[in-house]
This record gives structure tokens, C-alpha cells and sequence, in this order.
């Protein structure tokens, strides 16, 4: 395995315009970060960029019948979306290992919506494959992505343990709250808000860019947030509805906690009569709790191209 260290360098703005230089330094907004790229004459090919990016979602998703809206009339709003990234392996087609020790917390509602650059390193081929890890954040060596990541953030992701940490709220002015196990039973419900904390770190492995006529010396990691809004588990789902939201605030007070889904059998309200197809998990979903715990691995499978695995850490 060849190591590279972490030297932070941030960049925001477009993709990779804005990452761009003459080989000798990086502008990057107002400092410069210097790198030594590859010649012809040392056999190193572009410098191999990692790039964090916000996904699908996650400035908010709107209701509608069109792609990658929420069919059942709900608005998702978030309020905060952290991720944990541990580190980043670059395969080559030599089967040269090149691995990133980033270890950030990334808010990615902060993060510029053409990305920011987490590390730069020289790579001899471009990379064929792509693993990425999602740990659970730790002390002493999880720290924020400033200036995008705020201190308390951080803090938040450590002392909870949490691999990701959601925030937001469902909106819809004619929405009910229904009880999961007498769906006749229903209380009008116009915002329902939830703050989810998850200790479930993934490890992704065997990425792989899908569109090979795009040349990608990069690797962008784009991280989504409608994978829980999705109505089937492990596969691609046209459809996302946000009512198992609502219904799952138990107490009706306005706010669905991670207790209250562990209290619901999976069953009994993702049924296929609703619209849930629950077969694709890779764990047992016996709650609902287990569905989000699913979902959410599904979140990093799509994030550079598409990976082959991801495996519980």
C-alpha cells in the first residue's frame, strides 16, 4: 500500500476550473496551495484531485410527480447534513494502491455546489477503481472541513459517534399524521421536523466511473440525501414519498425521534400495499429504524459512479 498524506488544500467553486493551474500552484481563494505535477519525462499522468460535492437533495427536495420529487406531497427541507469521510483509495489499472487519510466532517450544505477540493496527489495512471469509507467520527482524529464545517459540528459528529447526521423537516399544508398500525387513525400534521445521529460506518469498495468517454483524472465524491425518501431498498427507485415520516411521529408532537422508529415494525408500515419494496436490504429490516439505517448506506453506492460493495465497518 503507498500512502500519501493529507495536505489541505481547499478550492470552491467549479468542479475543476477553478482547481486549475500552469503546474507550479493553486490559487484557491487567496491562497495558494503548491503541488508538484507529473511531466511526460517522470511518467505521471494529471495530478489525481479529491473532490467533495453536495448531491441530489440536499438543498431540499420539492414536491411533484417528476424525477427526483416526492410524489406523496411532502417538501423535504434540511437544516443539516454532516458525513464523516474517512479515507479514500485510488486503484490503478497496475493495481497501485494510493490512499487518502482525510478523516473531515463535511457539511455539505455548506460545501460549494460544484465541490471543494480535499487533497491533491500525483498518480501515475488514472484511477480504475475507487474505495471510500464512511466511519463512525472519533477524537483525535475527526476534525471539521473548514471553512465549511463548523468547529461545534464537529464536535456534534465526535460525541455522538455518528457516521452521518441529518436534520430538516417535512412540510405539506394538508398533512396527516397516521397511526402506523390504524392508518385511519389520522391528526392533521403540517410539519413534522426530525434530527437523526447514525453510528453506522460503510465501506465502499469497487467504484467505478461509468461513463468511460469522459476523461476523470478526479475523484468526486457526490453525496445525496433523498437515498431514505426512496420506496424501494438496494436498488435504483424512481419513486420517493416522505409520509412514513409523519406517520412514524408516534406522541404527535411534531418531531419524529430515532426511538419511535425503532418502536415500529417495518411491516406494518413500509408494506408493499404502500408502495415499499423492502428485498433488496443487505440487513434484516425488522423496524423502521433498520430502513433508515439502510437507506443511508445506500447513500455513498452512487457517489463516484457506481460502487460494487458496501460492507459495515
Amino acid at each position: 500500500m503507498r500512502r500519501t498524506s493529507l495536505l489541505l488544500g481547499l478550492c470552491g467553486g467549479a468542479l475543476l476550473s477553478g482547481c486549475g493551474d500552469d503546474g507550479s500552484g493553486v490559487t484557491t481563494g487567496g491562497q495558494m496551495m503548491y503541488t508538484t505535477h507529473g511531466s511526460v519525462s517522470d511518467g505521471l499522468s494529471p495530478v489525481g484531485d479529491v473532490i467533495a460535492a453536495p448531491g441530489d437533495g440536499v438543498f431540499g427536495v420539492q414536491s411533484g410527480g417528476g424525477v427526483g420529487q416526492i410524489r406523496d406531497g411532502w417538501t423535504v427541507e434540511y437544516q443539516k447534513i454532516l458525513v464523516s469521510l474517512g479515507t479514500v483509495t485510488f486503484t490503478t489499472a497496475a493495481q497501485d494502491d494510493i490512499e487518502v487519510a482525510a478523516d473531515f466532517v463535511i457539511d455539505l450544505q455548506s460545501l460549494p455546489v460544484g465541490g471543494t477540493l480535499l487533497e491533491r496527489t500525483d498518480v501515475r495512471e488514472r484511477a480504475r477503481k475507487v474505495a471510500f469509507t464512511l466511519p463512525q467520527a472519533s477524537s483525535g482524529r475527526t476534525r471539521p472541513l473548514a471553512p465549511y464545517t463548523l468547529e461545534q459540528d464537529a464536535k456534534l459528529m465526535v460525541d455522538g459517534g455518528y457516521a452521518i447526521y441529518v436534520e430538516g423537516t417535512i412540510e405539506k399544508a394538508t398533512g396527516m399524521s397516521c397511526r402506523p398500525d390504524v392508518p385511519s387513525d389520522c391528526v392533521p400534521a403540517p410539519l413534522i421536523r426530525f434530527r437523526w445521529g447514525l453510528p453506522h460506518g460503510v465501506a465502499y469498495d469497487d467504484c467505478e466511473w461509468i461513463d468511460s468517454t469522459v476523461a476523470n483524472p478526479s475523484v468526486t465524491l457526490t453525496f445525496p440525501a433523498i437515498d431514505w425518501l426512496h420506496t424501494a431498498v438496494g436498488a435504483d427507485s424512481p419513486t420517493l414519498r416522505a409520509q412514513w415520516i409523519a406517520d412514524a411521529d408516534l406522541d404527535r408532537d411534531g418531531e419524529t425521534t430515532l426511538d419511535e422508529l425503532q418502536a415500529i415494525d417495518a411491516a406494518t408500515l413500509l408494506t408493499r400495499r404502500r408502495g415499499y419494496d423492502l428485498s433488496g436490504a443487505i440487513d434484516p429490516i425488522a423496524t423502521v429504524y433498520d430502513f433508515l439505517r439502510e437507506q443511508t448506506r445506500a447513500l455513498g453506492l452512487r457517489s463516484w459512479g457506481r460502487c460494487g460493495s458496501a460492507s459495515n465497518l
